[in-house]
């Protein structure tokens, strides 16, 4: 008898994980057809074949729902190893922002309605909003730590100067796409043009040079690819 009644709570845990994330799969479609604006309980539950209640009860109201869907894009790349590769530590940047770019390519109209959205609430005093690009700031500060830990980097600039530099240079590209200014290719450039400018500045003179020939490979404005260190 015990092993039926866990069996069947095992069924409903998972058909409510089923459920929960056709809700959020049919909010990013809602999103990434009219904005984040658009989003309503009403028209998610008919898009997701649930009720109004249910959403409630899975997920919550439609803040709770927009904090899943921004929580959802940033948990991944938390648990990201930065220095991946100890044979090409300094391709790292490439391999981390490939990942992210991959993610954005699957759905871009969600992602720079989402990404506009987190700007304009965090801008507005959200707190959840504010938290999230907190976090966004941290995998930029752990990325720098782990480069300074690798032996990329001396660690005479903090990690968490770097990490929030690079932040800087990544809001700015993320910016520009998201507005679309910008397609991919020319958004990863500007990513790793901007991260490798940090790395650089403190970098060890043998990874200096790799960092720097890693800026060279990226079409960039003349002043980014004459840096060179004084």
């Amino acid at each position: 008898m015990t092993q039926l009644v866990a069996r069947g709570s095992a069924t409903r845990n998972a058909n409510m994980v089923i459920r929960r994330d056709r809700i959020l799969d049919a909010a990013r479609t809602i999103i990434a057809e009219s904005g984040f604006d658009a989003l309503s309980l009403r028209d998610l539950a008919q898009r997701a074949e649930v009720t109004v209640p249910t959403i409630y009860n899975l997920i919550g109201n439609k803040a709770a729902v927009v904090a899943q869907l921004f929580n959802d894009s940033i948990t991944p790349f938390e648990h990201l190893q930065y220095i991946n590769d100890q044979d090409d530590p300094v391709g790292s940047p490439e391999r981390f922002f490939d990942t992210l770019i991959a993610s954005l390519g699957d759905n871009e109209h969600y992602h720079r309605a989402e990404f506009l959205a987190r700007e304009r609430f965090r801008e507005a005093g959200d707190e959840f909003a504010i938290s999230i690009h907190e976090r966004v700031v941290q995998i930029a500060i752990e990325a720098c730590a782990q480069a300074r830990d690798a032996g990329l980097l001396k660690g005479s600039i903090s990690a968490r100067q770097l990490g929030e530099q690079i932040d800087h240079h990544v809001r700015l590209a993320f910016h520009d796409w998201a507005h679309g200014s910008i397609n991919l290719k020319t958004f990863r450039s500007r990513l790793l043009v901007g991260t490798y400018l940090c790395l650089a500045a403190d970098a060890h003179n043998k990874y200096h040079e790799q960092f720097v020939e890693k800026i060279r490979q990226h079409d960039s404005p003349p002043h980014l690819l004459n840096f060179e260190r004084r």
